[in-house]
């Protein structure tokens, strides 16, 4: 799957999640990806939901792990768990959905 650039409170990044970020997100949330992104969506998510995706989303966009991880706790640190639900969201339906205006077959 191809990475997805979005601008968050973090700046611009290229946010995806392949098998490996998928099952370390359900790992940690002990709830499968849609799950997950269905509690994010209506409002019962819990914290890791959103650090845990937006992380592994980071590091399946390509950035190092050891960057990714301290980047996700600053932005939750300084702007708060709301600011990151709508990118963790995004991040979620891009790899479970893929792009909405992408026509099958091409």
């Amino acid at each position: 799957m191809d990475a997805k650039s979005l601008p968050w409170v973090g700046g611009q990044h290229d946010f995806v999640l392949n098998l490996g970020q998928l099952r370390a997100v359900q790992q940690t949330c002990n709830a499968g990806p849609q799950t997950v992104m269905s509690r994010i969506a209506a409002g019962a998510w819990f914290v890791d939901d959103l650090l845990e995706t937006l992380r592994q989303g980071l590091i399946g966009g390509g950035m190092e792990s050891k960057e990714a991880g301290p980047l996700v706790a600053r932005m939750f640190e300084v702007h708060g768990a709301f600011a990151l639900k709508p990118t963790a969201h995004a991040v979620l339906a891009h790899a479970l959905i893929g792009e909405v205006d992408d026509p099958v077959g091409e």
